[in-house]
């Protein structure tokens, strides 16, 4: 089972927005990683002259890691807060529901392979099928732009080969 669609300027603003949504966050990662470079020294050595010289290079990495934080937030925030004209054409991809799991062929990018066993998400926004993985991927197909094949037979076989049920917007 497959579908093709096509990804337009007006279809891509659409998937951008929802992009800012479903996209991993990073943040989490960068304030622990920046917090244990501020505490590592303190449990290590206690009250001594050495913490003193180390809680100063690894505030340093904190303030390192917190600028890394706002430039992710800065370049997340520019990635998708791009606008495309609406009658662009930007790709073509077709969806293929394998034995083992799904691949993505597109016009522009080499073929992807993802398993069914990494699919933590499946839901339908905007009259967008957003599909979700435990690795942070994501493939968001617009159900207007679909021109071969049925999506509502493959969002049900996608969803039983995966385990997983449909999830309704908020």
């Amino acid at each position: 089972m497959h579908i093709t669609y096509h990804i337009t300027g007006q279809a891509q603003n659409r998937i951008n927005q929802l992009m800012l949504k479903y996209s991993p966050k990073h943040t989490l990662v960068i304030w622990v990683a920046s917090l244990a470079c501020l505490f590592f020294p303190l449990l290590i050595f206690r009250n001594s002259l050495s913490t003193i010289l180390l809680s100063g290079l690894f505030g340093s990495a904190f303030i390192t890691f917190w600028i890394l934080n706002l430039g992710l937030k800065y370049a997340v925030h520019k990635r998708f807060s791009l606008h495309y004209q609406p009658d662009l054409d930007l790709e073509t991809r077709t969806l293929i529901l394998e034995e083992r799991g799904i691949k993505i062929s597109s016009s522009l990018l080499k073929p992807a392979f993802r398993p069914y066993k990494q699919v933590k998400m499946i839901t339908v926004e905007d009259n967008i099928i957003v599909v979700s993985g435990k690795s942070g991927w994501l493939e968001m197909i617009p159900r207007d732009y679909v021109t071969e094949g049925n999506c509502g037979l493959l969002l049900n076989e996608l969803c039983n080969k995966a385990g997983k049920k449909l999830k309704t917007s908020s």
